[in-house]
């Protein structure tokens, strides 16, 4: 994969997801406010136009090849996370030799970014488990209909030159559906890593030991024997 150049370049291109499926044609670029090229506008495969920033986008051979958002967002989340836990060191490392209320706001202030990137983690762990399910379901649609057409081939019912292409198409994004799920169980296996390093320590509590001088002890029950004496009284 390679980096732009110019943006300006790209329009009449191809344009495929990070599996090698096409989505669409680059018809023209759109500046931002500066006037800097941002974005590209693609005409989708079902005649929608979209942008997508040329940060998002990288070409490989002669196509445009559209990052995945989740994995974009997941690596910037990942880099927050790696900061934040290099700060919270660097803070305990100085904390002697600095101010004990800016410490502690330092302290509270890496707590909020901390919950923030939870947040933000369990959400695009939402997302992912969503795509991955989306994923399993298109992939056991195509089995089924792998299995389908071949019954429909051996009752004539299709001919062998159509099932052929229908076979090698259906096998082809069984292929990219595999490879996206995949690469999407590595992204949900990051996020699970990234929310269990932000729970904090647990605490094992020490056992209760009572002190020596407030333990009492049992008294010693001792039988005593009536004496005769009081036999002889009572009797």
């Amino acid at each position: 994969m390679m980096e732009l150049t110019r943006p300006t370049n790209l329009v009449g291109k191809l344009v495929k997801d990070e599996w090698g499926r096409q989505i669409g044609m680059v018809v023209s670029v759109l500046p931002n406010g500066n006037g800097e090229m941002s974005w590209l506008l693609v005409r989708m495969g079902d005649g929608r136009i979209r942008r997508f920033r040329l940060s998002d986008v990288v070409t490989v051979d002669s196509a445009v090849v559209i990052r995945s958002s989740l994995r974009r967002r997941v690596e910037s989340l990942r880099r927050r996370m790696a900061l934040i836990n290099r700060q919270g060191a660097l803070l305990f490392t100085l904390k002697e030799g600095m101010n004990g209320d800016a410490a502690e706001e330092m302290g509270k202030e890496l707590d909020k970014s901390l919950s923030m990137i939870k947040a933000e983690a369990m959400y695009l762990l939402k997302k992912v488990e969503e795509a991955c399910k989306r994923c399993a379901n298109q992939i056991m649609d195509i089995q089924k209909g792998m299995a389908c057409l071949e019954i429909e081939r051996d009752m004539g019912n299709v001919p062998d030159e159509v099932y052929d292409l229908s076979m090698k198409i259906m096998m082809a994004d069984l292929k990219k559906l595999t490879a996206e799920r995949e690469d999407l169980m590595k992204l949900r296996s990051e996020l699970f890593k990234m929310l269990e390093s932000s729970k904090p320590p647990k605490k094992t509590p020490e056992p209760r030991r009572e002190p020596l001088e407030e333990q009492i002890e049992e008294p010693i029950s001792v039988e005593v024997e009536e004496s005769s004496e009081a036999d002889a009284t009572g009797s």
